[in-house]
């Protein structure tokens, strides 16, 4: 697996969860119908810091299916919570392995892995780094999928964190389809892994190592790269909206799982678009996406505390910026609209309500 010796691991995975987990109740049933809700809930109570809700929604997840709640843990460990807890990464990578679970017990590492992330400093970085490379320039993955191992492996080493994950990208193998032109590069991989050794504490580099040794997407790959930035001591709070409940849910969970939230984002989108030229100079369709992108700045993706500095406050700001502008908005209009969607996100509510309350 990762270590010479999985017995040892187990050992190790058991002192861990025995930390971590607590005794608690899973339900009986689950209505299979709040498999998205449940699963976004869970997500949004990990990023809010709120472990009795991220528990109880781990545990109903892996009611309905005891396969998917762990790819769905992995996810949330490597895009909300990253390098602010690379035990947690490096756990729920090995989770993976259902023989693994089996030896550690599934409900306690399910609930000792919920817990641990949601009281953990937190990072985004990883997805940041996925999704502004990713969307914004694609083409990278074109250009470096032309250069040799050699070329690659120096631009993982430089200092130009987009660079280096493109470059990883490349050599592991994992780029967007339309780019996907030459297989993973081992002996460049191999090497990659060595200099995580040299460039990190080890428990950073044991989890960035397993996230490079068995990905389970680009946001794994995002993780590696971020695990190599400067850390600093600082700790930034989002000022996070309150979580208010539709349907027995977190509101935000509706957004993008739900047709109905879909619906009350639409609403919504019109009801703003008078009140700022900006989005009443793009298309309904493209209008109601920059709102839903804002809501989810402004909203859905809140964490109660998370790793700050130089490098991690550069991605966050990239990334929420080109949230908004990537619809054609200029910089200045993204952050209007933000602010335009904060100062009216009570309004929000009331649709999401009205729009459950018709349907009933």
């Amino acid at each position: 697996m990762f270590l010479s010796s999985p017995d040892l691991l187990v050992e190790e995975a058991f002192a861990w969860t025995a930390r971590w987990a607590t005794l608690e109740p899973q339900p009986v049933h689950v209505d299979p119908e709040h498999r998205w809700r449940i699963r976004s809930s869970l997500q949004k109570a990990v990023r809010r810091g709120q472990p009795e809700r991220a528990v109880r929604m781990a545990l109903a997840l892996h009611r309905l299916d005891r396969r998917y709640v762990w790819r769905a843990i992995s996810t949330i460990a490597v895009e909300d919570v990253g390098i602010g807890a690379p035990d947690a990464v490096f756990w729920a990578t090995a989770a993976q392995r259902a023989g693994f679970r089996k030896a550690v017990g599934e409900l306690p590492l399910l609930i000792a892995l919920t817990r641990r992330m949601t009281t953990a400093v937190k990072s985004r970085s990883a997805i940041e780094l996925a999704f502004v490379t990713g969307t914004g320039e694609p083409e990278m993955f074109r250009l470096f999928g032309g250069m040799t191992t050699s070329q690659l492996l120096d631009r993982f080493a430089g200092s130009d964190p987009y660079e280096a994950y493109a470059a990883l990208s490349v050599l592991r193998g994992i780029v967007p389809k339309a780019y996907r032109i030459r297989p993973p590069d081992q002996r460049g991989i191999a090497v990659a892994r060595e200099m995580l050794t040299e460039q990190m504490d080890r428990d950073l580099a044991r989890a960035a190592r397993a996230a490079l040794f068995n990905p389970l997407d680009e946001m794994s790959l995002g993780f590696v790269v971020a695990a190599r930035l400067p850390q600093g001591d600082t700790e930034r709070h989002d000022a996070m909206p309150e979580s208010r409940l539709i349907d027995g849910y977190p509101a935000e969970t509706f957004d993008q799982h739900e047709r109905l939230g879909r619906q009350a984002l639409g609403q919504f989108a019109r009801s703003l678009s008078p009140l700022s030229p900006a989005l009443a100079s793009l298309s309904p369709g493209t209008a109601r996406a920059a709102v839903a992108d804002a809501v989810f700045v402004v909203e859905g993706q809140c964490l109660d505390h998370w790793l700050g500095g130089h490098d991690f406050d550069r991605l966050r700001s990239e990334a929420d910026s080109y949230s908004l502008t990537r619809h054609g908005l200029s910089a200045e209009a993204g952050r209007n609209v933000r602010r335009l969607v904060s100062d009216t996100l009570a309004d929000l509510h009331v649709i999401r309500q009205s729009v459950v309350d018709e349907a009933a």
